[in-house]
């Protein structure tokens, strides 16, 4: 075989150019320290590398997301703690209101003293976060949550929580709605709230009620007494209205009372409260529960099975509609329709819906509702869910008000005394259900920093193994490099050496 002269430049040249090209991929993996200098250098390791390099991302994104929530957090604590103390106080101050040597000098200076107190709560409860955005109004972050309307502080956010995605599966909340914290009860108070009507004419006081029996038939319901003459001299009647939550058919009692003595009142099936003084005819007195659901959930009466229904619970507020009515009908031992009617929306229904009979199980309704039905059911057996007809409202500043305003009447009678007391023993009674209410509320926020530090520490171990995972896919190893480097190098200078070796043979050295 002949070789030209052209072929051994080129052969060299060749030769050259590829220990220089493979040395300069050397040069570039030692000055970057990455073993892939571009995807071609191991294509598989460097798709595996954008895929966790992304989850690295992520993984920061949802640190910093969890530092904010914390903040937020650390916020609302601090405010609610302020509204702890300042409930701490009011409680002392309705304490010595019930001082009965006061004069009217000495709660009218008292008046002013929990006014006071009204305008530091108001400020508290309208408190911002760190980006100025008011915690405690919901979704609407640009809105006071409480505002003077007509000399009445109501309450202007709405229901829903601003949610932080604290991970890649858990959102946690932020911060918490007003009216959760100030106008209602902690969920599951069992306790009853009373009120006299402002109208009465007489000296009548009732006490707290007392739950004598949690399964009696009329638990949960909201009692109106109202006081008539008596078939005997000196004697009373009293007629007690037990209305159903569920808008259902009231239940009416009634008893005799006579002045002069503390006598227990029954209410419904068990629940009763103490009654003294003198009432006038026509008096009236409300006693409420003061934790009572936004929906009420009602049994058909024609059901022959043994299903029992719960009271329903916002799962989502941001999906609730107003009017929103659910008529559940088991078509089935184990499966069940829901029919959604609402005058403003066009009706739904959901068929073929799966029950597992004989033990509990939670219902998701559409637009964020959800109820627990147990037991076994019966065909056609039905229940419905809707709007409670009977809501406690616990407006923290309308308790303030009520006996802010009271303090300021002069006690000129014993009707004026009896209504100052029935006044007081209802604003102590809701505002113990405030402060439990701000204090559960607390006890949620500082659970959720603690599972925001759980997630912190699971998320800097899963940055450690990302960081990890790519050290080994994309780091080099200097040792293995430095090796390279020098053998390219001497490959490199022996390729130049048999260049010029070749490039000096000719035909007319040849005999030499």
């Amino acid at each position: 075989m002949r070789i030209s002269s052209t072929l051994f430049f080129q052969t060299g040249l060749n030769s050259i150019n590829a220990q220089q090209s493979d040395l300069m991929h050397l040069y570039q993996q030692v000055g970057s320290g990455q073993r892939m200098v571009t995807p071609a250098d191991d294509p598989l390791a460097a798709a595996q590398a954008i895929n966790i390099s992304q989850a690295q991302t992520m993984n920061k994104r949802f640190a910093d997301n969890r530092e904010v929530a914390n903040r937020n957090l650390g916020i609302e604590d601090n405010t609610l703690q302020s509204v702890t103390l300042l409930l701490q106080d009011l409680k002392t101050q309705l304490v010595s209101a019930g001082n009965g040597t006061m004069s009217d000098a000495d709660r009218s200076t008292l008046s002013n003293v929990l006014s006071n107190a009204r305008n530091n709560l108001l400020g508290l409860v309208n408190a911002t976060d760190g980006s100025g955005q008011y915690l405690f109004s919901g979704a609407k972050g640009n809105t006071a949550a409480y505002q003077d309307v007509n000399g009445k502080i109501v309450y202007m956010g709405d229901a829903g929580q601003r949610k932080i995605q604290a991970d890649q599966t858990r959102q946690i909340a932020g911060s918490d709605v007003g009216s959760d914290i100030f106008n209602r009860a902690a969920p599951g108070t069992t306790s009853y709230l009373t009120m006299a009507s402002t109208t009465n004419g007489g000296s009548g006081v009732i006490s707290t009620p007392m739950i004598m029996d949690t399964n009696g038939d009329d638990v949960g319901k909201t009692f109106n007494v109202v006081f008539a003459a008596g078939a005997n001299p000196g004697e009373y009647l009293y007629t007690v209205t037990a209305k159903d939550p569920a808008g259902g058919a009231d239940t009416v009692t009634t008893g005799t009372y006579i002045p002069g003595t503390t006598a227990s009142l029954k209410l419904g099936d068990g629940v009763q409260a103490n009654f003294s003084g003198t009432p006038a005819i026509g008096d009236e007195f409300v006693v409420e529960p003061a934790s009572s659901s936004d929906y009420a959930a009602i049994k058909g009466g024609a059901n022959t099975g043994g299903a029992s229904i719960g009271s329903p619970s916002v799962s989502d507020y941001s999906k609730t509609r107003p009017g929103d009515v659910y008529d559940i009908t088991f078509t089935g031992p184990d499966e069940y329709s829901v029919t959604i009617s609402n005058p403003a929306y066009p009706p739904e229904t959901l068929t073929n819906q799966k029950y597992v009979p004989g033990r509990e199980n939670v219902l998701e309704l559409p637009h964020g509702m959800q109820v627990k039905i147990s037991g076994s059911p019966a065909l056609n057996d039905e229940f419905t869910v809707q709007a409670s007809a009977v809501k406690t409202d616990l407006n923290i500043f309308d308790t303030l008000d009520s006996i802010i305003d009271s303090l300021k009447q002069p006690h000129g009678s014993e009707q004026d005394k009896a209504a100052f007391q029935n006044t007081l023993a209802t604003a102590m009674q809701r505002l113990d259900v405030n402060y439990n209410n701000v204090l559960t509320v607390r006890s949620s926020v500082g659970a959720r920093m603690n599972e925001l530090d759980a997630l912190d520490a699971n998320g800097a171990m899963r940055s450690l193994s990302f960081s990890s995972q790519l050290s080994k896919l994309e780091d080099l190893d200097y040792y293995t490099a430095s090796a390279q480097l020098q053998l390219r190098t001497s490959a490199l200078e022996a390729a130049a050496l048999a260049f010029r070796k070749i490039q000096a043979t000719s035909l007319f050295n040849m005999s030499n």
